[in-house]
């Protein structure tokens, strides 16, 4: 059995705190499992011995007859007795449990500390767990409702995966009043074991699913959450989630200008940027997307043609379904003639395709038949305002008739109140989703359409002197977490992997400056080297095109003035010096990484130079990158249009560029214990790249 089939096809379930009182939660659970005609054994166990709901109850587990132990406990008893109930389902040899009770970590410190208590016998007792904290789980192909919420769930292919029972109460009563079913619906709560990650795998492979609606509010292992999403997508399963809250990122914990750039929600984008998945940012479109995904209707495109008898939707709706990254199909031109020949000669000629406010239902369905035949439309939707002469449910058949001789989608939205509602009940159960605007209508068609990207499984060759590398690993496991490396230390780190960098010269005094930068030739750059002034630029610490050994002392004298007067406890000041980089046609850009807590690393690219906050131009992907990650990265970018030729300027050396950054990729992860990373400005042009400065924290 896979080792999540006990809580999905159990044969046996125990109701761990089954009551007699009507109003708890142990008798909701078992009057559940019940009235969903659960064909397995039900064990009702209750320290009072006697009957429930006609069912012999146990006094504990002990009791429970037979040889084979229970395939599922679901705990429903008071915080405080969890851990007992739990070691008993260990000595009983019970793999798994659905732990409703409340008052764990979100109740304080003694919360804490008995979910640290339950996690350790989960452990000890290899037993996997689903929640706690959470509504529970239903399997309607299973006749397994063990929940305290809302019976009579029917069978479906779409799963709900959420943390918030609230959210599943709410989508599985809007579920019942559209006649929409579930092959699974898991509540798991506080997600202390069985996680979304583990959720997402078991149903990529389950032959009842056919998509997968998640509403998530923490992660707990990114890794796991981010196979789980590659594994539905891999088996074509679509997923739809909506991500609320948010969680503490490394990249505001890290003080450089990536960190400053990423936020939480940039990051998690990244993360399920993967084909198959969307993101969706509200409950409403989560009952649009349950609705849409029950349908088990697909489009090949995203092209959509629009019949309407009103001009002001079909416009309103031109615009929204741009919002949505919807096209509006160009019709053919076969199809112009065809509805030229049986529409009034008033008709908008184009799509929308606007039949006039006294369009009848013939013209309705002539317009229909000419559309779906249409090669260059993916699916239809049907906009109708009730004006005086409307046959409101003569035009919704012929609406259902079209559907039911079409290969594509045909979407409806009859906009208005009592006028329209006997129209709307007809499309019930019909194969036409029917909407309440067109909005939602056009949300429910983008999540028809098919992701057509292709899943990246690159491997990328990694080359590099291996001494060089082991050495800057002994560098970093050197200093103590939370130091940020010089930045000749940093470009030691890039320059071990291969990364081109400037040539730097630590220098210690303004003497040792002038002498260093005349034998290395004018002009130069001088810059502090110390981690407390990691970002230089800032604190004035960085002089350009230094042409004489005079400048470089003068400016040295200064910089040293500037350190000491911003801390005076410091004695000695540190600089570097270096030739002054030139490129004719250079242009600054920025690569940086963060580390997330969840997700790991984070790689941004954008552009760079002083200004690098305000341009705010970054895009991001996980690590590991690949090139085609990478080409995809740069494209999302304002820097992927300034390195292509314009002008007077040749195109910048973009296999240079991919190199560097699948290079950037290799270090952090050789090198997990890097925090954060900027290479800022680096300076691509036609003839490379080239990292000018580094920061590397641990």
């Amino acid at each position: 059995m896979n080792t999540l089939d006990g809580f999905f096809k159990p044969t046996s379930v125990a109701v761990i705190g089954a009551s007699s009182r009507v109003e708890s939660v142990g008798y909701q659970i078992l009057n559940n499992i019940l009235k969903a005609k659960f064909a397995g054994s039900v064990y009702p166990v209750n320290h009072k011995a006697g009957t429930i709901l006609g069912q012999k109850t146990y006094a504990s587990l002990i009791g429970i007859p037979g040889s084979k132990p229970v395939d599922l406990a679901v705990i429903a008893i008071p915080s405080i007795g969890v851990p007992d109930a739990l070691h008993q389902c260990g000595m009983h040899g019970i793999k798994n449990a659905v732990i409703i009770t409340a008052g764990f970590s979100e109740a304080g410190e003694s919360g804490k500390l008995l979910q640290q208590e339950i996690n350790t016998l989960a452990a000890w007792y290899n037993i996997r767990f689903i929640g706690p904290n959470c509504l529970g789980v239903i399997r309607p192909g299973s006749k397994l409702n063990a929940t305290f919420g809302d019976s009579g769930i029917a069978d479906g292919s779409v799963a709900l995966l959420s943390q918030s029972g609230a959210v599943c109460t709410a989508l599985l009563d809007y579920a019942k009043t559209e006649q929409i079913g579930f092959s699974s619906v898991v509540s798991l709560g506080a997600a202390d074991n069985v996680d979304f990650g583990e959720l997402l795998s078991y149903h990529a492979t389950d032959s009842k699913t056919t998509s997968v609606v998640l509403y998530v509010e923490s992660i707990r292992d990114g890794a796991g959450f981010i196979e789980g999403l590659k594994a539905c997508a891999k088996t074509g399963k679509k997923v739809i989630l909506v991500k609320s809250g948010r969680s503490e990122t490394g990249g505001k914990a890290a003080a450089s200008h990536t960190g400053a750039m990423v936020s939480d929600e940039k990051v998690f984008d990244a993360a399920i940027d993967i084909h198959g998945v969307t993101r969706i940012y509200s409950i409403h479109e989560l009952f649009t997307a349950i609705k849409a995904l029950a349908s088990k209707q697909s489009a090949n495109g995203n092209r959509l043609a629009i019949i309407t008898n009103a001009g002001g939707p079909g416009v309103m709706s031109t615009d929204y379904a741009e919002d949505k990254g919807v096209r509006l199909a160009e019709l053919d031109i076969a199809s112009i003639d065809a509805l030229n020949r049986s529409l009034p000669a008033a008709w908008s000629h184009s799509n929308p395709i606007d039949v006039l406010g006294d369009a009848t239902s013939t013209r309705y369905q002539q317009a229909l038949e000419v559309v779906t035949q249409d090669a260059n439309v993916d699916a239809v939707l049907v906009l109708l305002t009730p004006q005086s002469g409307t046959d409101v449910e003569q035009i919704a058949k012929s609406v259902i008739v079209a559907a039911k001789v079409s290969d594509i989608p045909i979407l409806a939205s009859f906009i208005g109140g009592k006028r329209v509602e006997a129209g709307k009940q007809l499309f019930t159960g019909t194969g036409v989703l029917h909407f309440d605007t067109p909005e939602e209508a056009i949300d429910a068609f983008s999540f028809m359409v098919a992701d057509k990207r292709v899943q990246d499984n690159k491997a990328t060759t990694r080359v590099y002197d291996t001494d060089a590398v082991q050495a800057a690993s002994e560098l970093i496991e050197s200093v103590p977490t939370g130091t940020v490396l010089t930045t000749d230390d940093s470009k030691t780190i890039l320059n071990a992997f291969g990364i081109p960098v400037t040539k730097t010269i630590a220098v210690t005094g303004p003497t040792n400056a002038a002498e260093v930068a005349d034998e290395i030739g004018f002009p130069v750059v001088l810059k502090v080297n110390m981690s407390e002034f990691s970002h230089k630029s800032d604190a004035n610490c960085v002089r350009l095109n230094l042409k004489t050994c005079d400048e470089v002392y003068r400016n040295f004298i200064e910089i040293e003035a500037i350190v000491k007067g911003l801390q005076p406890e410091i004695t000695a000041v540190h600089c570097t010096i270096e030739k002054m980089f030139k490129a004719s046609h250079g242009r600054e850009l920025m690569v940086g990484v963060v580390k997330d807590p969840v997700f790991n690393h984070v790689i941004s690219f954008g552009l760079g130079g002083v200004t690098v906050e305000i341009m705010q131009d970054s895009a991001l992907e996980m690590a590991p990158l690949t090139v085609d990650k990478i080409e995809n990265m740069i494209a999302k970018t304002k820097a992927g249009k300034y390195l292509k030729a314009f002008r007077n300027m040749p195109e910048a050396n973009m296999p240079a560029l991919v190199d560097v950054l699948l290079r950037v990729s290799h270090l952090v992860e050789e090198i997990p214990a890097i925090k954060s990373l900027d290479i800022n400005p680096l300076v691509a042009d036609e003839n490379g790249v080239m990292s000018l400065d580094a920061r590397i924290e641990v």
